[in-house]
Order: structure tokens, then C-alpha cells, then sequence
């Protein structure tokens, strides 16, 4: 842009200065070259000092910048930043915003879903797999099974942990325990009543355990459709 208004990084500092911003020949050479970033102040008085849109001072369509370590944004997004209204919500959508930390977090997510359903039977639906608390995880124990089990099959049963279906059927008691011992006693008869509920379910599941989990090939059919087909004959979509 400044070269092709034919002027020098002096003619841009000098200018810069007229504005009461401290700039000299080489703090434009730093600006131009990425190696120094501009404040909000400065950015919003390069229209002046550029004699230029400040639309047209940022990056064009096609063109990607690192705002940061952890996030870019397409050129042409960044452009409509300055239109009036836009609003990107409180998480850009990935797509023109790139996320380098979601990538990361993604993996660290397969990883632990992974290592869960390594714990549970195939076939275990996503909707009822979750950390075990430390309720669940003492609950294991006695059950004699793994806190993996218990997470899932309490959230399977009730649509919700151990340690929240426990309190919401103290809650609803009619008759509410009135001091901590009675509070404790309470707790731990509704406890013993839910593992009894558990404890039938986790040994269905755990049947399943060490049944081998089917791979899946891929087929086509006489039209040439793609399916998904596990191994043992039955069809996936």
C-alpha cells in the first residue's frame, strides 16, 4: 500500500508522528515485515495515516492470519469484522476461525473416550459414558466391578450420576433427615438401596465384557452403493 503511493517509510513515520504516535523509519520497516504488532489505537488511525479504508489494510479473501498462538481467521472474515452487527456469537463456529487448541482437544477427547470404552461392553451408547465420581468409584468396590461400569450404568438407569439420584431421592423423602447423623444414616440407606438397582444391570453388562467387538468392512452392492458392513454378516448403514 505504501509503495504504491510512492511513499518512503520516513513519509509514513512522519506522518504517523503527526498523530501523536511514536513511530520512525524503522517502526514502519517492523510494522510491514509482521515483526512488530500495532496497538488499537494505531490500528484504528491507519485509515489516516494510509489514507485508505482500513478494510482494505487487512488481509484479503484467501489469505489466513495467526491472531494468536491458539486461533486464525480467514481474510475474508476479518474483513467483516467491520461491518455493522456482525457478531460471532460467544464461540466462533469453526470454519472461517481456525482453533489450533480444538484440534488438540479433540484428540485429548478420542483419547478418553477411547480409554473408557475399553471398560465397557461393546455397544455402550456415548450418552451414559462419563468420569465416574467418588461416589461411583467407592460404589465399584463394593460391587466388585470397575467405577467405569457404575458411571455408566447409573447414568443408563436414571439419566443421571449416582451421587444426583441419591440426593434427589432424599429430597424427596417426606420425612427429611434434621441433623448431619440422621443426614449420613439417610444417605447411606438410599446408597444401598440404589446398588441393589445396579448391581443387576453392571452383571448384564459385564457379560458382554469380553464379547469380541465386530469390525466393520466396507461393501458395495450390485448398484454400486457403499455400506458399512460389520464382519459377523449384520449391516451398520
Amino acid at each position: 500500500m505504501r509503495e504504491g503511493k510512492e511513499a518512503t517509510r520516513e513519509d509514513i513515520a512522519r506522518k504517523a508522528r503527526l498523530f501523536g504516535l511514536p513511530w520512525h523509519r524503522p517502526t514502519v520497516g517492523q510494522i510491514e515485515q509482521g515483526k512488530r504488532g500495532v496497538s488499537a489505537p494505531e490500528l484504528l488511525l491507519l485509515p489516516l495515516i494510509y489514507s485508505t479504508p482500513l478494510r482494505d489494510l487487512l488481509p484479503g479473501p484467501g489469505e489466513t492470519t495467526w491472531l494468536t498462538d491458539e486461533i486464525a481467521v480467514e481474510g475474508r472474515e476479518l474483513r467483516r469484522l467491520l461491518d455493522e452487527g456482525y457478531n460471532p456469537g460467544e464461540t466462533p463456529a469453526p470454519g472461517p476461525w481456525h482453533y489450533a487448541g480444538i484440534v488438540r482437544k479433540a484428540r485429548q477427547v478420542r483419547q478418553v473416550l477411547r480409554g473408557r470404552y475399553e471398560e465397557l461392553p461393546w455397544g455402550a451408547e456415548s450418552a451414559y459414558v462419563a468420569s465416574p465420581d467418588e461416589a461411583e468409584t467407592k460404589a465399584a468396590k463394593r460391587l466388585d466391578t470397575t467405577p467405569e461400569y457404575v458411571a455408566y450404568t447409573a447414568r443408563e438407569l436414571w439419566g443421571r450420576g449416582l451421587t444426583e439420584e441419591r440426593d434427589a431421592r432424599l429430597a424427596e423423602r417426606p420425612d427429611p433427615p434434621t441433623t448431619p447423623r440422621a443426614l449420613q444414616a439417610a444417605r447411606g440407606h438410599i446408597t444401598r438401596a440404589l446398588l441393589d438397582e445396579l448391581a443387576p444391570a453392571i452383571r448384564e453388562h459385564e457379560k458382554r465384557r469380553d464379547k469380541p467387538r465386530p469390525s466393520n468392512k466396507i461393501v458395495k452392492d450390485e448398484q454400486g452403493v457403499v455400506h458399512f458392513m460389520r464382519e459377523n454378516g449384520g449391516g451398520s448403514g
